[in-house]
């Protein structure tokens, strides 16, 4: 196809004026409309997917910029293209807004669908974004058929046009005066410029107030999640050019322009910078770097440019032997191409905090599971930024397969990923005000993948049903969704990809003196289904009350799998920069819901919870003990904390299953049979129990959702449990508080926060109480926060930990004589300790001077 000439562009702007103007004159006062204040500049794009910064397309790929038209290339019902930069104010005043509009191929007439414009959109929450996903508007269109409508084409006002031409254009006047707005539809032949209908309508004010799009093939009511085509009209495609709006009553808001540089997320750890810019699917004759500046004395400094990810679209920074004493203003800097040379050049700016390792308090948001049907989730995120945490931890399910409406496009590989980008799009769109000045980790589960659970074998592919595990997706797809949600993280602890060429992310983060083990649950898990007994229902739901789950505990089977189970030895003894250690992944290790879904569904046992496989989930466990480690999960949407037990209550370190964003499957605890009701429970349902895979699990705070949704959007989801949690690691008093509330409340205030928190883990004290018995107290001079490693006869490490003070007397679990490492890890000075007695005697000590 060729490029339109600047001369047919000035030739067919001419007649697009005179086309308007001669609309205009045949409405009376119109004649003097203000000067046009939105244009749209598609002739001057590059050919692309992205339109441009201030558009949204639903759905992304079904949209594209080609030869100066936007196309949709899908015949599908309800595709939009929303106006982000402006939208209708209410009040006395007028409107008018005009497209031409085509087919890709032959005259308008003869086919089915329709095109135009839809104003008044509104949805049921305020912000502006919410309206993209969730709105609805008054039509005003013409069908394929030539039925020119305002609302229905089935309307009395309807009017028969004649469609055989190859263009048209579209016309909408508003002029709104008092509580009614007269409303005019135009439709022009743009070669002639002779008006072949118009049709108009009086309607209430308030349906014409909001944001304003164009629609393809309007459909029947049921928002994005069902979309169904109007069976009068059925869908086609189409193409539009020359967008343009004007008048008193449209509002300039360009501020709420998205992209180029939709947002960035950045890790900083050991000396090491890594950021990444997100980026929209931009086109072959678009540039494919972007650049990094900082200021420093008042200055902006490059440098370097990155180059976009062909897949992820993601530009992503490495930069070693950084300083972190200080804040630092960065800004990434792209140039956006148009034609003729016209490029433009976009910010977007942040600040590298400096890393807090000196601070006695690091706190650490736990957030997952966001169904979006809240998007953007203002309230939320407002809450959240009046608590300041240092680091944004996302464990999981950042979107949905619903997310964003649509449905998910699984084939073919390219579109797929433009599909899964447009709902990550929605997870950075919310969070990216808070990224933009503070680290932030993010990663994947199994519906950020497209499953509704997973088991990864490593990377295999799915052969039979999910259950049986592997991946639903092609590689390359499951590594775009890695590489945008990680590609910020530190370097991996070990890059080699898994099967079939799937890459990794699990590593250690050391941020603000706490060390975190970053870890994927779910990659390297094996599926239950042929493996386990036969279940009877759904491969991984037990619903047999006679189970036993030893029965499932079958030799080879896999949770982290041989290399991530190498990486927790190797970091459990690296304390390089850290006083304290955490774990961070998808979800925690034990079996604690017991009713599921909103068919309240009592479950036996959940495959899907990571108390199974058993023995690999011990050995995990026992490494993570090892560092007095507490456990950061998402995945439940049932927010608790809770004690492992290995063989015994409380003797395998404690967790937290933060609160959803946006719970799309609720989950109850509602135990059945024996429980022990501990005497500092605070709210019901805590104790220690018997987890369903046989596991020793003491809660120590839950919040149950209610037993039915209702009133508002934001109230659901408040009765659903979610809401917004807190870690706090306190590295002089080795202690972690954990702190959470529900959705709608003032996290500020006092008394807000679910019942029973917040809940203090002081992990060395309790495990005290698990003590055999004593070694002699060590009293150390030469080191500011000693490393304290004990080993038992084997040579085994029992644990090791960074002191607050200079004096420790180390508890171990069994009779018998140990051997004491004290350390300074940042000098590499050390003193052995051989041969020491466990007593229950208390006045032995040692100098230690190092």
């Amino acid at each position: 196809m060729s490029r339109r000439t600047r001369r047919k562009f000035v030739r067919d702007s001419a007649a697009l004026t005179a086309a308007v103007a001669a609309v205009s004159a045949g409405n009376a006062s119109a004649g003097d409309l203000p000067a046009v204040r939105f244009a749209s500049q598609w002739d001057q794009t590059p050919d692309r997917i992205w339109i441009g910064p201030e558009f949204w397309t639903n759905p992304l790929q079904d949209w594209r910029l080609a030869d100066g038209w936007l196309e949709c290339i899908k015949a599908a019902p309800e595709r939009h293209v929303h106006l982000l930069t402006h939208a209708i104010a209410s009040g006395d005043g007028d409107f008018s807004t005009s497209v031409v509009v085509g087919r890709p191929k032959g005259d308008l007439s003869g086919k089915p669908g329709s095109a135009g414009f839809r104003i008044g959109i509104t949805a049921p929450l305020p912000d502006y974004r919410h309206a993209l996903i969730f709105g609805r508007g008054l039509d005003a269109d013409i069908t394929g058929s030539g039925k020119l409508f305002i609302g229905s084409p089935d309307a009395g006002d309807a009017v028969d046009v004649s469609l055989a031409i190859s263009q048209v254009l579209l016309t909408l006047d508003a002029r709104t005066t008092g509580n009614e707005t007269q409303l005019a539809l135009s439709a022009i032949d743009l070669v002639s410029g002779k008006l072949l209908g118009k049709v108009q309508q009086m309607v209430p004010a308030e349906r014409v107030a909001g944001q304003f799009s164009l629609v393809v093939n309007r459909g029947t009511a049921g928002g994005p999640r069902q979309q169904k085509a109007d069976p009068g009209i059925g869908a086609g495609l189409f193409r539009f050019r020359d967008w343009q709006a004007s008048g008193s009553l449209l509002e300039h808001h360009p501020e709420r322009c998205f992209g180029p540089i939709l947002f960035s997320q950045y890790t900083l750890s050991r000396g090491v910078l890594k950021l990444s810019a997100q980026m929209p699917p931009l086109g072959e004759q678009d540039s494919q770097v972007v650049r990094l500046e900082f200021e420093r004395d008042g200055a902006w400094q490059p440098v370097g440019e990155a180059s976009i990810d062909r897949d992820a679209r993601t530009a992503t920074f490495r930069i070693e032997h950084w300083q972190s004493n200080a804040d630092l203003p960065y800004r990434l800097r792209y140039d956006l191409r148009a034609r003729e040379d016209n490029d433009a050049t976009h910010e977007w700016t942040g600040t590298i905090r400096r890393d807090p390792a000196n601070e006695r308090v690091l706190t650490v948001a736990d957030v997952s599971c966001n169904g979006h049907m809240a998007f953007p989730n203002a309230e939320y995120v407002e809450n959240m930024r009046r608590l300041d945490p240092d680091l944004l931890a996302f464990t999981g399910d950042q979107f949905y397969e619903s997310s964003g409406g649509y449905g998910v496009q699984r084939a073919p590989v390219e579109m797929a990923i433009v599909d899964m980008l447009r709902k990550w799009y929605l997870h950075g769109w919310t969070w990216r005000e808070l990224m933009r000045d503070r680290p932030s980790i993010s990663i994947p589960d199994d519906h950020d993948v497209y499953q509704g659970n997973i088991w990864g074998e490593g990377g295999e592919p799915r052969r039979s049903t999910q259950e049986a595990g592997g991946y639903d997706m092609p590689p390359e797809w499951v590594n775009a969704v890695h590489r945008t949600q990680t590609s910020h993280h530190p370097d991996p602890f070990d890059p080699a990809p898994g099967k079939r060429g799937i890459s990794v992310y699990y590593g250690p983060l050391v941020y603000g003196g706490v060390s975190f083990a970053v870890l994927a649950d779910r990659q390297f898990k094996s599926g239950p289904e042929g493996k386990v007994p036969p279940t009877g229902s759904r491969g991984d739901h037990v619903v047999d009350p006679n189970y036993d789950p030893k029965s499932a505990d079958l030799p080879g089977l896999e949770l982290l799998g041989g290399r991530q189970m190498e990486f927790l030895r190797e970091w459990a003894t690296d304390w390089r920069g850290a006083r304290m250690k955490a774990v961070i992944s998808q979800t925690v290790f034990t079996a604690m819901a017991t009713t599921h879904g909103p068919n309240h569904e009592v479950l036996r046992a959940d495959y899907d919870a990571n108390g199974w496989p058993q023995t690999a989930r011990n050995d995990a466990l026992r490494l993570m003990r090892k560092t007095f480690a507490f456990h950061v999960a998402g995945d439940q949407h049932l927010p608790a904390i809770i004690r492992y037990g290995i063989d015994e209550h409380g003797d395998a370190g404690a967790a937290l299953a933060g609160p959803a964003v946006n719970s799309i499957y609720p989950r109850w605890w509602e135990p059945q049979g024996a429980m022990i009701v501990r005497a500092d429970a605070k709210t019901p349902g805590a104790g220690d129990f018997i987890d369903h895979f046989g596991h020793p699990l003491t809660v120590l705070a839950v919040a149950n959702p209610t037993p039915a949704f209702s009133g508002t959007l934001l109230e659901a989801e408040r009765d659903k449990a979610c809401g917004l949690s807190l870690v706090r690691f306190d590295k002089d008093a080795l202690a972690v508080t954990i702190e959470c509330w529900p959705l709608l409340v003032d996290p500020t205030a006092a008394n807000t926060q679910f019942p029973g928190w917040p809940v203090v883990i002081e992990p060395i004290a309790d495990s005290s109480r698990l003590a055999r018995g004593w070694l002699p107290t060590l009293k150390i001079k030469g080191a500011l926060h000693p490393l304290v490693q004990v080993f038992d006869e084997a040579n085994e490490l029992v644990y090791n930990l960074r002191l607050a003070g200079d004096e420790f007397r180390p508890q171990v679990f069994a009779a018998g004589r140990y051997r004491v490492r004290v350390a300074d890890p940042e000098s590499d000075r050390e003193k052995l300790l051989p041969d020491l007695v466990a007593s229950a005697e208390t006045g032995d000590s040692i100098e230690v001077l190092l």
